[in-house]
């Protein structure tokens, strides 16, 4: 082979090589751009998933502040001076894009009220990842609690009456609070619906809300009776 040839092969062997790394990066390239955005153009409402119904019979705030029950509520985190990201490393697409995909990203930053039960890791793993910072989880076997997560306000007091819980506060321009309800102190109207966390100004204002399914007290006492069982 002459040196021209020899030159010639190495060239394209290269090429050969800078196409395959190319494939490669464009492959990546749309894999990160499929846990961005929608597949085609699209208006989306919010929230960018099914959001659960409402209860059927709905009450006005003011009438549940003066009228409800003022059930009691645990602070476990107090941060006033916090101040919400506009964006975090975890979020971005390289990671994953686990928590990258925009349409959800406006949904958090649109919100300053959000709930969950500590009943799955997974979910919990979620939660934490999309509100942007950790909270401590209890799991109490006595009682099933329901996480209210309220950014920029200063929770005073928790009403509830019917499918519906009321979390009173002061507005504020920064910080953080989650306290925890036991799901006792919830007696819902209907245990087939949905429940509706509404957080407001103390003088019945909603500021936001939160639509969560209900889920028993005892749900922790079934779960280890099924893993007894299992034991047996």
């Amino acid at each position: 082979m002459s040196n021209v040839e020899a030159s010639v092969t190495t060239k394209n062997s290269e090429k050969e090589k800078e196409n395959e790394e190319l494939k490669e990066i464009i492959k990546k390239l749309r894999l990160r751009i499929k846990t961005l955005e929608p597949p085609e153009p699209v208006d989306i409402q919010d929230p960018p998933w099914r959001e659960l119904s409402f209860p059927a019979e709905l009450e006005p705030i003011s009438d549940i502040i003066h009228n409800g029950a003022n059930i009691p509520f645990d602070l476990i985190v107090n941060k006033p001076d916090y101040e919400r990201p506009a964006y975090e490393e975890h979020w971005h697409s390289l990671g994953g894009g686990r928590w990258s995909y925009v349409p959800d990203r406006i949904h958090y930053a649109l919100h300053r009220l959000f709930t969950n039960y500590d009943i799955g890791l997974s979910s919990w793993y979620d939660f934490e990842h999309n509100i942007g910072f950790s909270i401590p989880m209890f799991q109490d076997e006595e009682a099933l609690n329901l996480y209210i997560v309220t950014f920029q306000t200063e929770v005073t007091d928790v009403y509830t009456t019917g499918n519906q819980v009321v979390v009173a506060g002061n507005p504020k321009r920064n910080g953080v609070q989650v306290i925890t309800i036991t799901t006792a102190d919830i007696k819902p109207s209907d245990t087939e619906e949905n429940i509706l966390i509404q957080l407001s100004t103390r003088d019945g204002h909603e500021m936001d809300y939160s639509i969560i399914s209900y889920v028993p007290p005892d749900f922790w006492a079934k779960q280890n009776e099924k893993l007894k069982e299992r034991e047996r």
